[in-house]
């Protein structure tokens, strides 16, 4: 069996930042949705020295309004090695958006053992989606853009795409 090298190895995480307030205005009795909005932030640097490794933050925040049951601030730092098969141009839009959602998956357990013990139920945080939306495509024709489904998808803000939807 050969042995393979992944295409990104997280090389250690740690939280800088964890703030998890409960919420006392939230009413568990109310019924819709819990969840509300995250919001996220994905910083990204590249090692001067070695261009195969690199440095994610991750910054999510929530805040204790309307049905959320906690205000919520955490700040993720994780280190990554790009595997030497990955061209180089390519490394950036791998760590970017691999590197933020493995982040993200360890926020989501940390989160839940923390709410666990609070006095509403554990936070799940919701799913999402690091990768870049999909560029318009222009028909030849007439120049117009073709929308493809999925185009329409809620895109969440990191550092590059900060206020866009």
């Amino acid at each position: 069996m050969k042995e393979t090298t992944p295409p990104l190895l997280l090389e250690t995480h740690f939280f800088t930042k964890v703030i998890v307030e409960a919420n006392p205005d939230y009413d568990p009795g109310e019924i819709g949705e819990t969840s509300g909005k995250i919001k996220t932030n994905v910083e990204v640097g590249q090692n001067k020295d070695d261009p195969r490794r690199w440095r994610v933050i991750l910054i999510l925040q929530a805040q204790s309004k309307d049905k959320i049951p906690y205000k919520i601030e955490l700040e993720c730092v994780g280190f990554f090695k790009v595997g030497p098969e990955v061209e180089e141009g390519k490394m950036g839009h791998l760590v970017r958006a691999n590197g933020a959602a493995i982040l993200y998956s360890s926020a989501r357990e940390f989160l839940l053992l923390v709410t666990g013990r609070g006095p509403w139920d554990p936070f799940y945080l919701p799913t999402t989606n690091f990768l870049a939306p999909p560029k318009p495509k222009r028909s030849a024709a007439t120049g117009a853009k073709k929308r493809k489904i999925g185009d329409s998808a809620t895109i969440h803000q990191t550092k590059e795409n900060q206020g866009k939807t």
